[in-house]
C-alpha cells in the first residue's frame, strides 16, 4: 500500500527521544492525502506498531476532520480526442487492396508465361519416359526371343566338356610329372595340381584332407610359399571348392576329399546324324580333267624343245671378244616361237582352277 509506504519512510518510534516529536510526525503523516481516506482500524493499527498508545491514538483520529469525502473532479470534462478507428480501417484495407492486386498480378504472370512452359515440359518429359518405356519393352521382348532362339539352337550342338585339362597334363598323376613337364613354367593348371595332390596322397594311403593337401602342394612346389605363389594358393582354395570334380566327404570324424572325374557329355544327334551321313556317302572318285592329258603333253614337250635349245646354244663357240656368234634368221625364228609357246603353257597352268579334294571327316569338338 501507498500509505504503509509513506509511513515506513517516517523514522521508527525507536529514534525519537521526544514523545511530543512523535505525535507531531503522526498528526503530520494522518493528515497526508495519501492516507487521509484510509480506514480508520488500519490507521489504528499501524499507530500502535509504530509505539503510540491508545490515548494518543485517539486524541490524533479526534483531530482529524468528520467529513473527509473525496475531491470530486469539475464536470467540465475536456472533449475526448477523435477516434483512430477509420484511419486504422482504411490503412488495412489498403494494404489488403495492395495485397490482393500484387497476388493478382503475380498469377496472371503465371498463368501467362510460366505455366504453359511448365506443362509444356511436364508433357515432353511424359512423352519421353513413355518413348524409353515402350523401348526397354521391345528390348526385352527381343532378348526374350532371342534366349529362346539360342535354347533350341544350342541344343543341338555339342556341350562344353568342364573342368577340361590341357592335353600335355592329362597323363600326370603325381606332381613330380608335373614338375617335370611344366619345368621352369610356373603356369600350370591349379585343377591338375589339385588332382595329381589328391591322387598322390591316396596312392600312399594318407588322408586327403585340406591341410594335407596344401601341405603336401608346398612341399613339392616350394615356390608356392613365395609372395607371388600367394595369388597361386588362393586359386588353389577357390578351385579346389568350386570345382564339381571335387568332393568332400567326412571319413572317421576327418574332412578328405576325392576326384571324380565326369563323363563326357553324349554327342547331339545334329552330329550323330552328320556322321552317319558321311559313313554313309561314298567318297566320289578322282577324275581327271578332258585336257589333262594333253596339258601334261604339251608340258613334256614344251620341257624337251627347251631343253634342246639350251644344249645347241652352250654347243656354239664364243669368239674372242667373249660375243656369242649371231644366229641364222631361222634359228632364231624357231627360239623365239619355243619361248611363246612355254610362256602359253605356263599362263594356263598357273589359272587353271586345282582339282575339289575330299570333304574332311566332320569330328566332335568340344572347347
Amino acid at each position: 500500500m501507498a500509505d504503509e509506504n509513506a509511513l515506513e519512510e517516517r523514522p521508527t518510534p525507536s529514534q525519537p527521544t521526544d514523545r511530543t516529536e512523535l505525535i507531531d510526525k503522526a498528526r503530520i503523516f494522518l493528515n497526508s492525502p495519501q492516507v487521509r481516506y484510509e480506514d480508520p482500524s488500519a490507521k489504528r493499527r499501524f499507530l500502535a506498531e509504530k509505539g503510540l498508545n491508545d490515548t494518543e491514538i485517539d486524541g490524533l483520529l479526534q483531530e482529524l476532520p468528520v467529513n473527509q469525502s473525496p475531491l470530486v473532479p469539475p464536470r467540465n470534462y475536456p472533449p475526448p480526442p477523435p477516434s483512430n478507428l477509420p484511419g486504422l480501417l482504411i490503412g488495412i484495407i489498403r494494404i489488403f487492396s495492395w495485397i490482393v492486386g500484387g497476388s493478382t498480378a503475380v498469377l496472371l504472370l503465371y498463368f501467362r508465361f510460366i505455366y504453359p512452359r511448365l506443362i509444356k515440359s511436364l508433357e515432353a518429359r511424359h512423352a519421353l519416359r513413355s518413348h524409353q518405356t515402350d523401348l526397354l519393352k521391345r528390348l526385352n521382348a527381343s532378348l526374350e526371343s532371342v534366349k529362346a532362339v539360342q535354347k533350341d539352337a544350342f541344343a543341338l550342338l555339342p556341350q562344353p566338356e568342364l573342368c577340361r585339362e590341357a592335353p600335355k597334363y592329362s597323363n600326370c598323376h603325381s606332381l613330380d610329372d608335373i614338375a617335370e613337364v611344366a619345368g621352369d613354367s610356373r603356369d600350370i593348371p591349379s585343377l591338375t595340381i589339385l588332382r595329381c595332390a589328391i591322387e598322390e596322397l591316396g596312392s600312399q594311403n594318407q588322408q586327403e584332407s585340406t591341410e594335407a593337401v596344401f601341405k603336401f602342394i608346398e612341399t613339392k612346389l616350394p615356390w608356392i610359399r613365395s609372395e607371388e605363389g600367394g595369388q597361386f594358393a588362393t586359386k588353389l582354395w577357390e578351385t579346389l571348392w568350386s570345382t564339381p570334380v571335387f568332393e568332400q566327404k567326412e571319413v572317421e570324424g576327418t574332412n578328405i576329399w576325392a576326384y571324380r572325374s565326369l563323363s563326357p557329355p553324349p554327342p547331339p544327334p545334329l552330329l550323330s546324324s552328320l556322321n552317319s551321313l558321311r559313313s554313309a556317302i561314298e567318297d566320289p572318285p578322282r577324275r581327271a580333267g578332258r585336257l589333262q592329258r594333253t596339258m601334261q603333253t604339251l608340258s613334256d614337250f614344251t620341257g624337251y624343245i627347251a631343253s634342246q635349245t639350251y644344249t645347241m646354244s652352250a654347243s656354239i663357240h664364243y669368239n674372242g671378244s667373249g660375243v656369242s656368234a649371231i644366229l641364222a634368221p631361222e634359228e632364231e625364228d624357231v627360239r623365239r616361237e619355243i619361248r611363246a609357246l612355254k610362256g602359253l603353257v605356263l599362263n594356263r597352268r598357273s589359272f587353271m582352277s586345282p582339282q575339289p579334294s575330299a570333304p574332311p571327316p566332320v569330328t566332335a569338338t568340344t572347347s
